[in-house]
């Protein structure tokens, strides 16, 4: 009886309450089709208000059935009580049960997550239980299905009505170029976000741009720890294998802080950001708005901006470059580096005792800043800089060179940037930011072991060292072989789009496949006036920068199967 009640209730939900809250997104924001009745429309909102509160009273109902003991109900759905309670009290009041609503509906969703509901909600003497059972995901595999899920229901979004400005629509094409770009935070984009989508539209964008930031693994494990829910021990180990974390106390301590650090920076990100915006003149309402979209796009390495030129405007405002750089900077050290630095401003660690990631992560992504500043100030002093004082030429080279950390923001025109110069920002994007961070490209610590290795190799060692320890062997390989791949995709990639988009220059294609496959969004203007294919080529290098070429191949090509425990003799062959 319990299971068959639960259902009910969760079909009723997803068909009332869904409908509410599509209904009443378009009514609010005029996105009514014009085949409808609009009196109609109105009319359906007035009922089904009332309608509302007693599907969610039914969830609550069938969940106290379904629970064991009062323990047990609370553990699991306290949340779903605690919106239920003030449904109640706000009942008919449409602006307080939308928003109640769709944190219901979320909450409900989420729950069919839970090992437990999930194992009742299916006859385990059935054909579908048993073929569930025997999907065995690898953690490669679920990452690489969880993005294009999320893409797929983010251009769907994107395609309604209600997610464009009126006059505008966002085709097919359009809508997934802009969701790929947003997931996998690159900041490419075919279409203006300020003249073709709407607040509902960019708010869309922006949260694509939070979930494809923290993936949506982690995002769904941290919600499940803030609802109160348990983990199911497949998700902690594909947790713990994605987070590269060893004890299930470090996984949810590496969560919990991964939510805080996010959270805390985008916030005091878009204050500043704010007052910034409000300074130049914006109104507060709007600044506030630009500040937090601004922020969580800097923090996320994302790029998408809410201005047509990008940051042209503010190139030599340091308030608003300055917090952006920061925040671009932060995003692409990666969590683990953060939370070593926070303890080291703390006195909880000293320098020394860092770890020896951090120690990599730092060095090399400092030593690329100052690379990319020096080529950028030198290489336009003349140039594209010429009409700045030396201050502001150093603000400029520093934030260019920030930026190529995947962030894609940019605060001078690219296309008056000299050729060389845009080729040395071309290989910093391949490089990109850290692992464990919201960057994408081959990563620095990847280059910095394969620097290393060549050194040892110059130098006659036998192993890799760095700061005193010995990198393993798989580890160099590893290091190698995602070199090598990620090359071989860029280069397959290029080839590609020289041979779609012949009417483009080679140079043009090539900065916006590299842009495309680190995840950086800079252009020289091509992504516009990118045919069909074109944009579905790029949108797939997008996913495939996002979530690692080399993940990709694992989740393509990975197998259960072992191989034996047969060990081959060693083999010479001549190189060099």
């Amino acid at each position: 009886m319990g299971p068959i009640i639960q259902k009910l209730s969760f079909l009723l939900e997803l068909f009332f309450n869904g409908s509410f809250l599509l209904i009443y997104s378009l009514y609010t924001n005029g996105k009514i089709p014009s085949t409808w009745n609009e009196k109609f429309v109105g009319n359906t909102l007035d009922i089904i208000i009332w309608i509302v509160p007693l599907v969610i009273g039914l969830s609550v109902l069938s969940n106290i059935i379904e629970s064991k003991n009062v323990e047990d109900y609370l553990r699991k759905y306290s949340f779903s009580l605690l919106v239920f309670i003030p449904t109640l009290i706000t009942w008919g009041d449409q602006e307080f049960t939308f928003l109640l609503t769709a944190a219901h509906l979320l909450s409900t969703i989420l729950s069919l997550y839970d090992e437990e509901s999930t194992d009742l909600s299916l006859n385990k003497e059935g054909a579908l239980y048993r073929y569930l059972k025997k999907i065995k995901l690898s953690s490669a595999q679920l990452v690489l299905i969880t993005f294009i899920g999320v893409i797929l229901v983010g251009t769907f979004i994107l395609m309604l009505p209600v997610s464009s400005v009126d006059g505008k629509d966002i085709g097919f094409i359009d809508a997934l170029f802009t969701a790929t770009s947003a997931t996998c935070v690159t900041g490419l984009s075919t279409l203006s976000l300020n003249e073709n989508f709407s607040v509902f539209g960019q708010v869309t964008i922006l949260a694509l741009i939070q979930i494809g930031g923290l993936s949506i693994m982690t995002l769904y494990s941290s919600m499940a720890i803030l609802l109160g829910r348990s983990l199911r021990m497949k998700d902690r180990i594909i947790m713990q294998d994605f987070l590269d974390v060893s004890s299930l106390e470090e996984l949810f301590a590496m969560i919990i802080n991964i939510v805080k650090y996010t959270f805390i920076i985008e916030f005091w990100g878009a204050i500043i950001l704010t007052i910034a915006f409000t300074f130049e003149g914006m109104e507060f309402g709007k600044a506030i708005y630009y500040g937090f979209f601004h922020s969580i796009s800097a923090f996320c390495n994302a790029g998408f901006a809410l201005f047509d030129n990008s940051l042209e405007n503010y190139a030599t405002n340091p308030l608003i470059h300055g917090t952006v750089a920061v925040l671009v900077t932060m995003g692409g050290l990666g969590f683990i580096v953060l939370k070593e630095l926070k303890e080291l401003f703390t006195r909880d660690r000293t320098l020394v005792r860092l770890g020896m990631h951090t120690k990599v992560v730092l060095v090399t992504s400092l030593s690329l800043t100052v690379l990319g500043t020096l080529f950028i100030f030198f290489g336009e002093f003349l140039g594209a800089l010429d009409g700045y004082s030396l201050w502001e030429k150093i603000q400029i080279s520093i934030f260019q060179s920030v930026t190529l950390r995947t962030a894609g923001f940019n605060t001078i025109p690219l296309t008056n940037l000299n050729s060389y110069t845009l080729y040395i920002m071309a290989l910093l994007m391949f490089i990109g930011g850290s692992p464990g961070s919201t960057a994408g490209g081959v990563k620095t610590t990847t280059l910095a072991i394969l620097a290393q290795s060549i050194m040892s190799t110059l130098k006659g060692n036998k192993n890799v060292t760095m700061f005193d320890r010995t990198i393993p062997g798989p580890m160099v390989v590893r290091a190698t072989a995602l070199m090598f791949i990620s090359i071989i995709i860029t280069s397959i990639f290029i080839f590609i789009m020289m041979n779609i988009e012949s009417d483009q220059s080679f140079f043009p294609l090539f900065f916006e496949v590299l842009s495309a496959g680190g995840t950086v969004g800079l252009t020289l203007g091509v992504t516009p006036y990118l045919t069909f294919a074109g944009k579905m080529a790029i949108s797939v290098l997008m996913l495939v920068g996002r979530i690692g070429p080399l993940t990709l191949i694992l989740a393509i090509g990975e197998k259960q199967k072992s191989t034996g425990k047969m060990d081959y003799p060693d083999g010479r062959i001549m190189i060099g």
